[in-house]
């Protein structure tokens, strides 16, 4: 009878599990936090969309009350979702001498995957408009 040699190799199953557990203990949560970056792209770009529909709303109006009023119900056509929980101006500029109007929003954005301590972000956006209906000089 031979005798067994006293070394004994490796085996790589038990190895490869434990590579792919650490992989994946790496891999989800880069997965998770690019959820959330791609959710805050894209409502940083729609509060820009909706705070440059309420400056263009304000530059038609010919004095800073109704160009509130009008860049009010502008955001206020704004549909609220389960990531975007609330969306106001925060400012506005109504400058006649200069000709512009300046509207500032803050949303109020809700991430879909919570970080401790770091569930919600505010996205702010400002946008300025040249004033359309300023009345002719007599």
């Amino acid at each position: 009878m031979k005798a067994r040699p006293t070394k004994r190799r490796r085996r790589s199953r038990g190895q490869s599990l434990i590579e792919a557990l650490v992989g994946f203990m790496v891999l989800i949560p880069i997965g998770l936090a690019a959820v959330n970056v791609v959710c805050l792209i894209s409502t940083s770009q729609n509060n820009e969309q909706w705070a440059e529909t309420a400056a263009r709303a304000a530059a038609l109006r010919i004095d800073k009350s109704s160009a509130t009023k009008a860049a009010s119900d502008a955001l206020s056509d704004c549909e609220h979702n389960s990531i975007v929980q609330n969306i106001q101006m925060t400012n506005l500029d109504f400058n006649l001498g200069t000709g512009h109007v300046t509207v500032s929003t803050a949303m109020d954005v809700k991430l879909p995957v919570p970080i401790p301590g770091f569930s919600t972000a505010t996205c702010t956006a400002t946008s300025i408009q040249p004033i359309v209906s300023t009345p002719a000089s007599r």
